[in-house]
Formats: structure tokens, C-alpha cells, sequence
């Protein structure tokens, strides 16, 4: 991949050779958890990750597929490079109201997607980051149709250069009100760590007036 990060036709071929190495190598074995999930990155990464309701256990609704389907076709559409693996993953739903996969129901489930974006040396991650910026942006779009909502550990702040920078900040805040109850939070802040200590820029930011 650091022979040319950005060039899609050499994304494609690097991805069908690893598919090929991932079947070749496909099997079963047990073991504990943490050595079966555990895996090597590949190096330093961008990873921009989304989770959104799928239905129940019972009934799922098929829109994880539908997500993912729909994100290759846009990320081809606006010709950019996809290295591989676009993760997905299935939780059940949380019982914490801060979570991205928070429902009162139990039987709930919840599809994670993550795209990804490799910086294999010094001289391609300016390049490479912006390239990245683009990817985030079709997810994002995705991400308002499927009701779907960044990682906690992987949402970016729009750059404070960026013209649009004030209206896409609203808009990051507008949605985080729709889906978290900001103002319980806010309160739980202020009650219970009243100068920030535990705090950083990003949550001030995004939870502030």
C-alpha cells in the first residue's frame, strides 16, 4: 500500500490480493477472546467508525447490508481509494444513554461500520488526510439517512480554517442533541467535575453553549 496510497487502481489490487491471502488462511480454532479478536493494524491509519439500529434479533431490517452496499457505491462515485477492510461489527444495544447503541429495548442490535485510510510514510499523510476528510464526508452523508453516529473515540472537529467550519460544527451539535440527552449531561458535568479536570477541547466544544 505505501507504494502509492492514493492511486485506486493500486488500492483495488492490493485489496484483491489480501482477499485472496484472508481466504487462503480462512479456518476455525478456539481459544480465549483476546487472542482470537486481537489483530496487527497494518500501521498508522485513519479509521472513521459509525454505529446504527438494525432491528432486533428477531427481525433485523437488513440496513447494515444496505449501509455498507450503499458506502462502496458513493466512495466509488466520488473516486476515492477504499483500502480494505471497511470493518463491520454487531453489538447488542447499551443500556448507557451516552452510547451511540443506547435502547430501553434489550433485543435491539446495532451494526458498527469503519472505513479506514492508511499513512504508510511521513510524505503521503498531508495527502492522505485529506483524501480522508472526503471519505468522512460520505459517511457522514450516510450517516443522516441510517440514523447512524461516530464512535466516541473517532469523531473529528471540521477544521477551524474550514468557511464552513461554523455551520457544520451547529450541525455536529444539532445532531448530537437529537440522539444524546446533552442538557443530563451538561448537569452531570457540572456536578460532578466542575472545573474540567476530566474533560478536554473537543467535549467543551461540542457540549458547550
Amino acid at each position: 500500500m505505501a507504494c502509492d496510497p492514493l492511486n485506486i487502481e493500486w488500492v483495488k489490487t492490493v485489496n484483491r490480493a489480501e482477499s485472496i491471502f484472508w481466504k487462503n488462511a480462512s479456518g476455525e480454532r478456539i481459544d480465549w477472546s483476546e487472542e482470537i479478536l486481537g489483530f496487527e493494524c497494518g500501521g498508522s491509519q485513519w479509521v472513521f467508525e459509525v454505529c446504527f439500529p438494525t432491528g432486533t434479533l428477531e427481525k433485523p431490517n437488513g440496513c447494515d447490508l444496505d449501509f455498507v452496499e450503499e458506502l462502496k457505491i458513493e466512495l466509488e462515485a466520488a473516486g476515492l481509494p477504499a483500502p480494505s477492510p471497511i470493518e463491520q461489527r454487531w453489538t447488542a444495544s447499551s443500556t448507557s444513554p451516552m452510547s451511540p447503541a443506547y435502547s430501553q429495548n434489550s433485543n435491539d442490535i446495532y451494526s458498527w461500520v469503519g472505513g479506514i485510510m492508511y499513512m504508510p510514510n511521513d510524505e503521503s499523510r498531508a495527502s492522505v488526510t485529506e483524501k480522508f476528510r472526503e471519505y468522512m464526508k460520505v459517511m457522514n452523508k450516510l450517516s443522516e439517512r441510517y440514523d447512524a453516529h461516530a464512535h466516541w473515540a473517532k469523531i473529528e472537529l471540521p477544521k477551524e480554517d474550514d468557511v464552513e467550519y461554523f455551520s457544520k460544527l451547529m450541525k455536529m451539535k444539532r445532531r448530537l442533541k437529537e440522539k444524546y440527552p446533552v442538557d443530563e449531561f451538561n448537569s452531570a458535568r457540572q456536578q460532578l467535575d466542575p472545573k474540567g479536570i476530566l474533560s478536554n477541547d473537543m467535549v467543551n466544544i461540542l457540549f458547550g453553549k
